[in-house]
Order: C-alpha cells, then structure tokens, then sequence
C-alpha cells in the first residue's frame, strides 16, 4: 500500500505518463464512454417508475429523495466505467490504494483549502455587481426592520440563523446545493475528464467537449416542460435553448477549473455558488436607485475575473501538473 504522499505521486506519476504514451482505448471509444455516462446520468432518475414500475412519488420530497439515489448510483456506475477504461485505478484499488484512485477522480486530500477558496473567490467576481445590490437592499430592509422589530445586529443574525436551518431541511436546497452539484460534477467533470485526456484529446478539446455533454443532459427538462408543467412546445423548447447554453457555458468554465487544478472541490465550489446566486437580475439592477454603483461593480468584478484567471488557477497553487490523463503532483 502506498502510504507517503511522494510515493503517491510518484505512482500517479508514472501511470500518467505510461496512459499517454500508450491510450489503451480509442478517442472514438472515449466519446461513446463519455456519452453512456450522461445518458446513464439522466436515464437514471427515471428508472423507479420505468424500469422498476413504482407508483408516483407521494410528496414532493419523496419524488426528490428518489432522484438524489439514482443521481449517486449514476455516479458510482460512470466511476466504474471510468475505471474500467483506466485500468490503472483498478489496480490502485486491487492494492488497497483507496487514495491513489480517488485521485483520478480528482478527489485529493492535499492543497484542498486552496482548491476551495481562490476558485469561491474568482466565481465571486463575476457576481460582484449583484452581490453588492443584494447587500445594499439587505441593508436598507434590514434598517427600516430594525427600527420596528429588534436591533440591527440582532435581527441580521436572526435571520441569517433562520436561513441556514432552512436549508438544512428543504429538499430543493438539498437538490441545488449538495446533490445536484456533486453528482454533476463528479460525472462530468471528474469521470469524464481523464477518460477523454487518457485517448489522447487535447486540454482544450476536454474542455469543449465535456460541457456540450453537461449542456446535452439538461435537454431532458424539455420533456418535463411541456407535459407536468403543461407549457407549449414553443415556450418549452425556448426554456430548453436558453438552459442548454447557460449550462455549456458554465461547464467550460467548470472543466477549466477542473483542468488546471486537477481537484474536484474547485469546480465543485463554483457549481455550489453559481446555484446559490442564480442568474444575475438585471431587470432589478437597472431599476435599482443603485444602478450605477452596481453596474460599475460588475464592471469591476468582470475586470478582475478576467485578469485573475490564469494567476488564481495556476497549476502550481494546487500542486497538480496539468494535461496528464492521470493525476500528476508537481
């Protein structure tokens, strides 16, 4: 068993380096892997009433506790299809090296801090704008509630407390913040990523071609659009385009996180943050009597995201070495 943390890196080292210069599977098998994953992913959460003909959920919360188990089972079948076409994770695991696979995954115990935070920060700055509306509404809420409720410290920690323990018990933030974006992130991200890397794709290839799969996987709401929620198939198909290019553009940037710190908490992160702030409001930015500090703060936050990019995801920061189909500390 490998136990140190150098003689971890060196056997991804050497694995890495004997995958790229002999890919055991072809870059067209990789394609067809990486799409069985997505169509596993999506397929799944429809098996309890396809495939094992169970009744409609009860309640909204049952409906959604099915889903969350079939997401994890998708995930740990598109791990073993990963690993399978691998080879080497296999291995790692037949010599009790739990660690060693995991990272292949992208899940690392090292430079994890790090992975969380420039990532949180940098995603940050592209919300600058609406962070600071949000905080100048809240604010001015927040004052004229104090005046009639409690004192100001005392009712901003009233409802900060009360937000947290709602979401500790609302199935849909379990949905949007915990399950939805790791199962997601684990299959296409940290499965996909090294199968496409392992046949020979480029960095940039992988991170045109994962986010078109994630992109891909969100078409099933098309269904969901026209028929439980009964909207025509024009209003559905608009709603489908516009999810279809939010979600492959936020998946570029997804795999690019991935990519140059080699760890699945760097997107992960970013995922989490993107689902909390949602899409920007810019109807209520342009009516706001803030509008122009706002707008410059985006501007500003635009600015620096742009600029910090490259340094704030520096493979070197992470202790990773990039485009190796298998993870490679430096």
């Amino acid at each position: 068993m490998i136990s140190t943390r150098n003689d971890w890196q060196w056997a991804c080292s050497v694995g890495a380096k004997a995958m790229a210069a002999n890919p055991s599977f072809s870059s067209g098998t990789a394609i067809l892997a990486c799409a069985a994953m997505a169509v596993l992913y999506v397929g799944m959460l429809y098996t309890p009433s396809l495939l094992f003909r169970l009744p409609p959920a009860r309640t909204i919360n049952e409906h959604y506790i099915r889903r969350f188990t079939c997401s994890v089972v998708a995930s740990v079948l598109a791990s073993g299809l990963c690993f399978w076409l691998l080879g080497s994770p296999i291995d790692m695991l037949r010599n009790g090296d739990l660690p060693a696979a995991l990272a292949v995954l992208g899940i690392r115990r090292d430079h994890v801090w790090q992975a969380t935070l420039y990532p949180l920060l940098l995603t940050a700055l592209l919300y600058l704008g609406p962070l600071v509306m949000t905080a100048l509404n809240t604010d001015e809420r927040l004052e004229d509630e104090a005046k009639v409720e409690m004192g100001f410290i005392q009712g901003l920690f009233t409802r900060t407390r009360d937000n947290v323990i709602s979401l500790t018990t609302d199935i849909f933030a379990w949905r949007n913040y915990i399950v939805g974006p790791l199962t997601e992130e684990w299959v296409f991200r940290a499965c996909m990523v090294p199968v496409l890397l392992c046949a020979g794709y480029s960095q940039l290839k992988v991170m045109l071609l994962c986010p078109l799969y994630f992109g891909l996987a969100h078409l099933n709401h098309y269904w969901e659009t026209v028929y439980p929620e009964n909207r025509n198939h024009k209003i559905a198909a608009l709603i489908t385009g516009f999810r279809f290019a939010y979600t492959t553009i936020f998946g570029w940037y997804a795999a690019f996180l991935y990519l140059r710190t080699g760890h699945l908490v760097a997107p992960l992160v970013a995922h989490i943050f993107c689902n909390v702030m949602g899409l920007p409001a810019v109807g209520d930015a342009l009516e706001s009597p803030y509008n122009k500090v706002i707008g410059l703060t985006f501007l500003v936050g635009l600015g620096s995201f742009i600029c910090l990019l490259n340094p704030a995801t520096s493979p070197a920061l992470y202790g990773y070495m990039p485009g190796q189909c298998l993870p490679t500390a430096s």
